[in-house]
């Protein structure tokens, strides 16, 4: 099972920059792989549910895929995708999540053109902990997509996207058919 979530809901925007809200942007990315998974075996976020709402929700197990989608923000300047991964994971590059998120960020960087900013720890990120990596799933990753900061992250992303999403999708399956 792939549980697939846009980091922000309705009500809680996230980032905002260059006249673009990050709910709307991950909740297009969102969108764009679920058009290619397979709807019987994908369960995704509701647009207002709150995180908190959605992790009650979904009950992952040993098989599972748990995937966020986020946008970064930074200055102007800064520039790249990234992943998250729970702390366990992080300091295990042999894991499933590890191993996953390392895919996606190469892709993601390749297909954007922009820098891959790497694989890091949840406690890495402005929170010591970040509850969706840390459900009990097979595989639990958060990506930064690109940085909504940066007039170019969002201009390759808005070229790409289609390529990028499809990508994406494939990587989730491959994955959720590891188990």
């Amino acid at each position: 099972m792939i549980f697939i979530s846009a980091g922000h809901h309705n009500a809680d925007p996230g980032a905002v920059a260059n006249g673009l809200q990050e709910n709307n942007l991950t909740k297009d990315v969102r969108n764009l792989i679920v058009q290619n998974l397979d709807p019987q075996n994908t369960i995704q976020d509701k647009d207002f549910e709150t995180n908190t709402q959605y992790q009650r929700r979904i009950k992952p197990g040993s098989g599972s895929v748990v995937f966020d989608i986020h946008f970064n923000a930074g200055s102007g300047t800064a520039s790249g995708t990234e992943c998250y991964v729970n702390s366990a994971d992080a300091k295990n590059k042999g894991s499933l999540s590890y191993k996953m998120a390392d895919e996606i960020s190469k892709t993601a960087a390749k297909i954007l053109g922009i820098p891959n900013r790497g694989i890091k720890a949840d406690n890495q990120s402005q929170h010591s902990r970040i509850g969706i990596l840390n459900l009990g799933s097979g595989i639990s990753v958060l990506w930064e997509v690109a940085f909504i900061t940066s007039t170019n992250d969002i201009q390759q992303f808005n070229q790409k996207k289609a390529v990028l999403t499809k990508e994406v999708a494939s990587i989730l399956k491959k994955y959720d058919a590891l188990k």
